[in-house]
């Protein structure tokens, strides 16, 4: 059976045949990366505790934290930046708690762009609110509508790097205003725009799948970040499974 990858969504309004309500939603590119790539999508809305978030990734093989509006700054000890938009107090409790869930349990896990700033903040982490400020351009926001293409830098010898190209610089498409400032426990940057912003972080244990990237994968064509985070998911299901039956046969 395909390995279980579940994806966070957004909580937002949105128009539903000529009304207007909540809903919890999430782009159609992340679905099909993860089919593509030979995954289970399973998407987990907003709003649980941190029971049902410890509950929910007990099952699953996989965890992709997506991308979205700003993270409440409080959560990290910040005031808010006049640019900090989009906080849902729901979204930012239920997927930290998602992230902090998958860490202890070792499940496979990639944040994109905002999931790249869940997960920096779930360890501890803080975060840059307004990018422009510090590099005195909007090359990493992109359009209003769409998304840009800027260049990141992977270091050689991560886990990062063994799934895609390094060394030299490579397009990406990105979309967002804020990034990871001081890393959070157990992590480490590998991987740079040309201004200096930190564009993908690991942990600093290699043998953990547990990546971030600032930019949109399921926007662009490369799809080999959602075939390694499969293809681990695949092998973490397999050892459960293997370190499970002994514990069920001592359990009878």
């Amino acid at each position: 059976m395909a390995p279980t990858i579940g994806i966070t969504m957004y909580h937002k309004n949105a128009d539903w045949r000529g009304w207007s309500e909540d809903g919890a939603l999430l782009p159609w590119t992340y679905v099909n990366a993860v089919r593509t790539a030979g995954g289970r999508p399973v998407l987990l809305p907003p709003g649980g505790d941190a029971a049902e978030a410890e509950a929910t990734v007990a099952v699953l093989d996989g965890v992709i934290i997506a991308g979205g509006g700003d993270i409440d700054p409080a959560i990290y000890g910040a005031a808010k930046h006049p640019a900090t938009a989009g906080i849902v107090a729901d979204r930012d409790s239920w997927e930290l708690a998602i992230a902090d869930a998958a860490i202890r349990a070792d499940v496979p896990l990639l944040g994109i762009c905002r999931g790249m700033q869940v997960l920096n903040v779930a360890c501890g982490g803080t975060l840059h609110q307004h990018v422009p400020d510090l590099v005195g351009h909007e090359a990493h926001s992109g359009p209003v509508d769409g998304y840009g293409i800027h260049q990141v830098r992977v270091t050689s010898g991560t886990t990062v790097q063994a799934i895609l190209p390094g060394g030299e610089y490579f397009g990406v498409p990105t979309h967002h205003h804020q990034a990871v400032d001081k890393l959070g426990d157990g992590l480490i940057a590998v991987g740079w725009a040309d201004d200096g912003i930190i564009e993908a972080i690991e942990a600093a244990n290699p043998g953990d799948f547990l990546i971030g990237v600032q930019w949109h994968p399921e926007q662009g064509e490369d799809m080999r970040l959602f075939s390694a985070l499969v293809a681990a998911a695949e092998l973490f299901s397999s050892e459960r499974t293997v370190v499970s039956l002994p514990q069920m046969l001592a359990d009878a």
